[in-house]
């Protein structure tokens, strides 16, 4: 009987272990409706600095839930969210994780929605009516004939003002798209690209992904964030990808050295204690049997 005890002081923590692990990503799977729940972020096209990893932000390692949405509704643009004040990650509107034309055999890419265009079945060009929740001064459409503010059936490039962290313009390449992309999409940007390439740093106009992203390629908007810990799949499948901040490295060693160490010391603790009581409480016992 004795033996079998030690056996199960041995086993309990991993049965515990598999067992909190397996709550957990049920209850991931139920909130979000994906699975698998969670994205390990692979670039650093979202960062906010291409050195330093800022908590908060999305950088190299980060892992992400992955909320599932079902329409276009479900998803706020960074013009949405600048004209309500709704951010996340560091700047306005939601991050989507998309997967280029819908395919599963490629790897989903997680950036910035920044606007819905929506296609104009009379006039072959794109209604964009969440521009008009803006400032004229934010924005205008670069038409032949000079500035324009019409948000219906846009068909030339529009100019975004004061953009992200680096407070530039963005370029919506809506002409590219016009009797090519009959469908209405998201155009979408990685954060750190806007400091990278300027104006014209969307997918779309960078050719990461070239026409917009329809809401049925979506896999859903990234919700919360456990920094660092993504790196060690990031190491074990390749290597750690150029450019990955060394402050995220060192977070997560510190992560790993608290993990091994935390438990080992209470147990320790627990062991000095228990002991210690035990022996207290037999010298008690002693001393009221002498008397």
């Amino acid at each position: 009987m004795p033996e079998e005890d030690d056996v199960w002081d041995y086993i309990r923590p991993v049965v515990v272990a598999v067992v909190v692990v397996l709550l957990l990503l049920t209850g991931m799977y139920l909130y979000t409706g994906n699975w698998p729940p969670l994205v390990v972020v692979e670039s650093g096209s979202m960062q906010h600095s291409s050195s330093y990893a800022y908590l908060g932000d999305l950088n190299i390692g980060d892992v992400v839930m992955v909320k599932k949405v079902t329409s276009s509704s479900q998803v706020r643009t960074y013009i949405d969210g600048e004209a309500s004040g709704y951010s996340t990650y560091g700047e306005f509107g939601n991050v989507i994780i998309y997967r280029p034309y819908g395919s599963y055999s490629t790897t989903p890419i997680i950036h910035r929605a920044i606007v819905y265009i929506e296609y104009n079945t009379t006039g072959g060009g794109y209604d964009v009516p969440s521009l008009s929740r803006l400032p004229a001064s934010q924005w205008y459409v670069l038409t032949p004939a000079g500035k324009s503010h019409d948000v219906y059936n846009i068909r030339y490039n529009i100019v975004i003002n004061d953009v992200g962290y680096t407070h530039g313009p963005v370029i919506i390449p809506i002409s590219n798209f016009v009797g090519r992309a009959n469908y209405s999409g998201f155009i979408t940007m990685g954060d750190h690209n806007h400091a990278l390439y300027g104006e014209n740093a969307t997918d779309q106009a960078l050719g990461i992904f070239p026409v917009p992203v329809k809401a049925q390629w979506l896999n859903g908007i990234a919700v919360g964030e456990l920094p660092y810990v993504g790196l060690i799949k990031l190491e074990l499948s390749g290597g750690l990808p150029a450019g990955t901040p060394s402050n995220s490295v060192y977070a997560l060693v510190v992560i790993l050295t608290a993990i091994v160490t935390v438990p080992i010391a209470s147990e320790m603790l627990w062991s000095y204690w228990k002991e210690n009581w035990s022996k207290g409480s037999k010298e008690k016992k002693r001393k009221e049997g002498s008397d």
